[in-house]
């Protein structure tokens, strides 16, 4: 009789493992997610009481949390650093890394991935260029959204509401004297940047330092990866980095073929 309950128990502990990662799908899956408990109930055709236990169980991991404690269901601050671990790990498998390194020896320039976490630009992948005064950030550094190349070109592809609210409550900290931190002069560089598909880093984020940066993918409603090139503006230009363009492209569709598969 011990042995059949505990067997039962491992069936009841699996469905509801099961349960809680199929809550986690329903409120992450792009643009038509689940946002409250009743929405995610009816998705996945189970009772409400079950789904607010569940959701409460994941809010208290951190999995996901309560949107300004509202009534709508958001990730969790320790999913997304789940989920940018995951990305970093596996950044440096395979032929993602290959079309980074490839990209490196042919335009002898820094290359990165990136990716929004937290508020901020996390780097999950990075190949440094050969050169002696190339900048130096390791896999995992953070730099913030407003004042990075990756950052402005992964706010440029959100939508118009999701891009308001991350202007309006981020804090635009001037860390060059180039950086762009009146929120209406941010919002009209990231319509440029919306149009053009390329976002630029005129020592914005570091001193000395310029950037370029274009989405890996081309749908609009998975704004979540940018491939970005950063080198010193003591040997490089704007207009220099912006001949790199096309190259970036086509290594940024190669890495969204790699991500995908």
């Amino acid at each position: 009789m011990n042995e059949l309950s505990d067997a039962n128990r491992q069936r009841l502990n699996a469905g509801t493992v099961a349960k809680a990662i199929e809550i986690i799908q329903a409120v992450t899956a792009g643009p038509h997610h689940c946002s409250t408990v009743t929405e995610i109930a009816e998705r996945l055709n189970i009772p409400r009481p079950t789904a607010n236990r569940l959701i409460s169980n994941l809010i208290k991991l951190g999995m996901l949390k309560r949107d300004g404690g509202g009534t709508r269901i958001i990730e969790g601050d320790e999913l997304v650093d789940l989920a940018g671990n995951v990305l970093t790990g596996a950044a440096s498998r395979g032929p993602r890394h290959e079309v980074l390194r490839q990209l490196v020896i042919d335009l002898r320039e820094t290359a990165n991935v990136g990716t929004i976490s937290n508020g901020q630009i996390v780097y999950v992948d990075r190949v440094e260029a050969a050169w002696p005064l190339a900048f130096r950030l390791d896999v995992g550094s953070r730099v913030p959204i407003h004042c990075s190349a990756i950052g402005k070109l992964l706010l440029s592809r959100m939508n118009d509401t999701q891009r308001r609210r991350y202007v309006d409550t981020l804090p635009l900290q001037r860390r060059t004297e180039n950086s762009i931190c009146d929120p209406e002069l941010l919002i009209r560089e990231l319509d440029r940047i919306r149009v053009t598909g390329v976002a630029l880093d005129n020592e914005e984020c570091f001193s000395g330092v310029i950037g370029i940066a274009v989405a890996i993918g081309e749908e609009r409603t998975t704004p979540q990866m940018a491939l970005a090139l950063v080198a010193p503006s003591g040997r490089q230009t704007v207009e220099g980095m912006m001949e790199f363009v096309p190259e970036m492209r086509t290594a940024a569709a190669r890495l969204a073929e790699c991500y995908r598969g």
